[in-house]
């Protein structure tokens, strides 16, 4: 006799999905009670921590060819793990927003399908620092964001030297390429450190325009006004 668990388990459907960033195929299924049930507890200790583990571990389980959810951008587990979500939990999230208007909390209702990744069409992963040196840029993943302890707020560039250090890839000269992975983070941090005001600005953009899981959503206020709030990133659509 099969073991019940088994019974259920062969029944579990699947779904296909595109990875955003690479345009691979592949197929997912729902989150069952017991990774559920790790999201919750980790919703409960409101540590971003337990819950970007608790998100890797969900995407690891679910999604099949998915092996290492670390080293993904942040905008592909964002949008993998909302997909996950509108199979196993339901298709409409409700977060909470702060009107800047009449500064009261007000529940929006939000379709998970209506949700897209947003491209700006002068996002370029090449950036030319000068007319010799161009440097290749990857996108911060889950890895380079958990080892630098920090956030990337783009309104304080500062706060994130060190990422950028970690997304330069490539660094391009007339006379030769340079693999960046093959340097200590020192000599890299020493080159980000030697940048102009203007030539550091330049990197930021690609940060700023890359791909990002957005959705614009209407709502009413107390004071009858209908306004518009742009939901960005995983923190807003669960806030």
């Amino acid at each position: 006799m099969k073991r019940l668990s088994n019974l259920l388990l062969s029944n579990i459907p699947k779904y296909e999905i595109t990875i955003p960033s690479t345009g691979k195929k592949t197929t997912y299924r729902p989150f069952l009670v017991k990774e559920e049930k790790v999201l919750l507890l980790a919703q409960e200790t409101n540590s971003d921590s337990d819950m970007i583990l608790a998100i890797k571990n969900i995407i690891e389980s679910c999604v099949d060819d998915i092996d290492d959810v670390g080293n993904m951008p942040l905008f592909d587990i964002e949008y993998v793990f909302l997909q996950i979500r509108s199979k196993s939990v339901g298709e409409i999230v409700e977060p909470t927003i702060i009107c800047p208007s009449t500064d009261e909390n007000i529940s929006v209702s939000v379709l998970i399908n209506d949700i897209e990744i947003t491209h700006d069409n002068n996002h370029k992963r090449t950036v030319p620092l000068s007319d010799d040196i161009v440097v290749t840029l990857k996108y911060p993943s889950l890895n380079i964001v958990n080892e630098n302890n920090t956030s990337m707020d783009y309104t304080n560039p500062s706060t994130f030297y060190s990422i950028v250090a970690d997304c330069i890839e490539r660094v391009e000269t007339e006379e030769e390429s340079i693999d960046v992975s093959t340097l200590s983070k020192e000599e890299v941090l020493e080159f980000v450190d030697n940048l102009t005001t203007k030539q550091f600005e330049n990197l930021i953009d690609f940060f700023i325009t890359a791909p990002k899981v957005e959705h614009t959503v209407s709502y009413t206020a107390s004071d009858g006004v209908e306004r518009q709030v742009l939901l960005s990133g995983l923190s807003d659509f669960f806030g």
